[in-house]
């Protein structure tokens, strides 16, 4: 009985390649520990422990912690500087809020952008980010406040209230 031997060869070599590659992975990769690593968001600069309370209370380390998450979570849609002109944005209907200047429609007070940013906005692209840590949710709001052209004013008890009851 005749058979290609070049076939069987490359079979041959395709099955002993792949054994040692299979080999390969299981004992000579270093495996990642998914523990180990943080998001950006969370290596930044501890906030001032006197604030860690009051999450409501705006300071440049929230700001600054509200900017890594916003690039983190926000920019895809919201564009880098908050101008509504993301790249994921641009496929949306309607198309992600300018968060610098414009008309807000659930409200712009620190409250309601919380609110914002917890539940997301029915029947738009906006998604409920809940799942963020309280904290996270509050310094996104402070950097949003930080870089937009509503002023808004925000009444300080009411805010105090609220945040001690937010989920």
């Amino acid at each position: 009985m005749d058979y290609n031997k070049s076939g069987l060869f490359v079979l041959l070599t395709t099955v002993i390649g792949s054994c040692i590659w299979i080999i390969w992975l299981v004992y000579g990769v270093k495996p990642i520990d998914l523990g180990e690593m943080q998001p950006a968001h969370k290596t930044i600069a501890k906030v001032p422990k006197d604030l860690t309370q009051k999450v409501w209370v705006s300071h440049s380390t929230w700001v600054q912690k509200g900017k890594t998450v916003y690039q983190t979570y926000c920019a895809t849609c919201h564009g880098q500087k908050g101008l509504g002109d993301g790249p994921a944005g641009k496929a949306l209907k309607p198309l992600p809020r300018n968060l610098v200047e414009g008309k807000w429609t659930q409200g712009g007070s620190s409250i309601k952008l919380y609110q914002t940013i917890t539940n997301g906005i029915q029947g738009t692209a906006m998604v409920a980010f809940s799942y963020l840590a309280k904290e996270e949710r509050w310094s996104l709001v402070h950097y949003i406040r930080s870089i937009t052209k509503n002023e808004v004013k925000d009444d300080l008890q009411k805010l105090e209230d609220f945040a001690k009851t937010a989920p």
